[in-house]
């Protein structure tokens, strides 16, 4: 990146930058003083279960988008178009699935840690610990790679240096985490997702203005108004069914992770914790849209300067183009460079800070509770401050590992925790819906999802035969700085193609390759080797928006095969409430008729179990 550019961060940007972190702070010692006499579990987990759904919508907005939303979002529209939109239907979706199915199960059970549903589902830990040690290993490690993606653009921005920022943030985050809990976790969301707001707003209506308007940005980046592509192709990396039929598990899978439960479970009604997630949708898609129309801005900004910034090689990552881009639109403005970089910071503080407690919370519930029951409430909490600051010290250290790691074992990583969501919602929605599963069917299932995605995104990220979705045609750059020869001093001296490979989690991984490079071997007997491996290069090629989906069908359905042939002496007993039937899903108004009997969806639709309002222990499978 242009280092002229680098050192516009000013005082100004600084002084709005440090405002984000102190005031985050701020609002966990405001906790942590308020609620001082009143350190327990409950509250330090889950506010009490007294927090009303506006906070906890925007909370769980901004909690599941770090600088993906911020960087990665309006590089995908400046790279590909706006195709990426259609998938907010998937999104909708998703959330409606996890109000009609996450809430109803969630809430009546009362319970603290996520993966306490699966003991109480099946009378075994066995199943719970599965699930648990995937869970830690996937949000420790997202955590990590969210403080160093957000470092690298602060290095590339501010000039900060790698090491500084990820203790500035893993401090921060660990700090009013710590001492808050929950409530601070919430609120720091709240005014975290107004920087965020700001910021993206910022970039965009300047954007708008310098590309002379709403109609010549229309004029410029036609190109990339995309939206509907209807071809039913698996493997084209997006089109309308990947984005449509692909999202709903993956926006779904995030109502079911530690952090999902705890804003389910921190609202006190089932009414609230549906309307949270009617609130975060609508703000989702919002963001989503404004985000993408973002990227969509700066092409045109770029075309009418004439100089894109890819295209002429100043910046040879395709995430460098929103930084790049704010500090060029920004530098006559004190301030404002900061904003966004405040705006960048509060999306990954949210994801952090989130991640920390939930941490905390299985490792209390699941772990110190399960080998201590006879533990004082006011004992646990205290312990569970200890804890997140080891899991952040933990991130940390994984933050730094990746710094010094280049090329393939992010890629892994990323794949690896990629291939952990499918086989998560799977192995919820199996052991809602489908009563005779059996622990040790949805464990081999959940297993066999793990490894059946982590093979394919292995082919997919690693063959070096299965080609990759290039970008649109970049804008021109006849209009970019010249050299004393008359060639742009940007230009390349290899051509390249460059090209985003993304792992479900929606990270950007840039890659840039030399065209030499992308050659076909040849075997003794004259055949091209690509060509010998064509089936399974086209199984390699299908979309990543297709990955989740395929993980969960593939535990749902080894886990009832399997279960169907496991057949216990003596029934066991399973809670009342952690199943749900399939007439959930049929409104209440033509329950009736289909039914042929008014019938209410169960005791799960309104928390119930009978007319005291007291939960049943158990029913035996049948």
């Amino acid at each position: 990146m242009n280092t002229e550019l680098i050192h516009q961060f000013g005082v100004a940007d600084y002084i709005v930058f440090g405002i984000l972190i102190f005031g985050s702070v701020a609002i966990g010692i405001f906790f942590a003083i308020r609620d001082k006499r009143h350190n327990t579990t409950s509250n330090y987990f889950l506010g009490d279960r007294k927090l009303g759904a506006f906070p906890v919508g925007l909370s769980f907005v901004v909690t599941f988008q770090s600088s993906i939303l911020i960087l990665g979002f309006p590089a995908e529209a400046y790279a590909y178009g706006l195709q990426y939109a259609m998938q907010c239907i998937g999104v909708l979706a998703g959330y409606l699935l996890a109000a009609l199915i996450a809430v109803p199960i969630f809430h009546p059970l009362k319970i603290t840690s996520v993966y306490e549903y699966y003991q109480l589902r099946y009378g075994t830990n066995a199943v719970r610990y599965v699930a648990l040690t995937l869970g830690v290993i996937h949000y420790t490690f997202y955590m990590g790679i969210v403080m160093y993606g957000t470092a690298l653009a602060l290095e590339s921005a501010a000039g900060l240096p790698l090491w500084s920022s990820i203790v500035m943030f893993s401090l921060a985050a660990i700090i009013y985490t710590s001492i808050g809990g929950f409530k601070a976790v919430i609120w720091t969301d709240v005014f975290q997702s107004l920087i965020m707001i700001i910021g993206i707003l910022a970039v965009l209506i300047k954007c708008t203005i310098e590309a002379g308007g709403p109609a010549n940005i229309g004029r410029l980046s036609s190109s990339r108004v995309n939206l509907f592509n209807f071809n039913p192709d698996p493997t084209i990396r997006h089109s309308f069914w990947t984005l449509v039929f692909g999202a709903p598990t993956q926006f779904f899978y995030l109502a079911i992770t530690q952090a999902g439960i705890q804003r389910i479970n921190s609202t006190p009604t089932i009414k609230e914790a549906r309307r949270m997630f009617f609130i975060a949708s609508p703000i989702y898609a919002l963001t989503w849209i404004l985000v993408l129309f973002q990227g969509l801005t700066i092409f045109a900004y770029y075309s009418n300067k004439g100089c894109d910034p890819l295209g002429s090689g100043q910046i040879k990552n395709l995430n460098q183009i929103i930084p790049f881009t704010m500090l060029e639109l920004f530098h006559d403005y004190p301030g404002l460079p900061g904003l966004f970089i405040a705006a960048l910071a509060a999306a990954s503080l949210s994801t952090i800070s989130s991640g920390l407690n939930s941490l905390a919370a299985v490792t209390y519930e699941d772990f110190i509770k399960v080998f201590a029951p006879n533990i004082k409430d006011t004992t646990g909490a205290n312990i569970s401050k200890f804890v997140v600051v080891l899991y952040g010290l933990i991130s940390v250290g994984f933050a730094f590992l990746l710094s010094n790691v280049e090329g393939p074992l992010g890629q892994v990583m990323a794949a690896f925790m990629g291939a952990i969501s499918g086989p998560e919602a799977g192995l919820f929605l199996v052991s809602v819906f489908f009563y005779k599963a059996r622990p040790k069917a949805v464990i081999i299932g959940t297993f066999t999802g793990v490894a059946f995605i982590l093979w394919i995104t292995c082919g997919q990220n690693f063959s070096a035969s299965i080609p990759k979705a290039p970008y649109l045609p970049s804008g021109p750059t006849d209009q970019c700085p010249s050299s004393s020869n008359g060639t742009s001093m940007y230009s390349n001296s290899n051509s390249t193609i460059r090209y985003s490979n993304y792992t479900n989690e929606n990270e950007t991984s840039s890659v840039r390759m030399n065209i030499s490079e992308i050659t076909h071997t040849t075997t003794e007997s004259g055949h091209s080797e690509v060509q010998s491996h064509s089936a399974l290069n086209t199984f390699y090629s299908i979309s990543y928006m297709y990955f989740n989906l395929i993980g969960v069908i593939t535990v749902i359905l080894v886990s009832t095969i399997i279960s169907l042939f496991i057949q216990p002496e003596i029934p066991e007993p399973i809670h009342a409430h952690t199943t749900l039937p399939f007439s959930i899903f049929i409104p209440p108004f033509l329950k009736k008729r289909i039914l042929g009997r008014k019938k209410n969806i169960s005791a799960w639709q309104n928390g119930t179990a009978n007319g005291n309002g007291d939960l049943e222990e158990s029913v035996p499978l049948k």
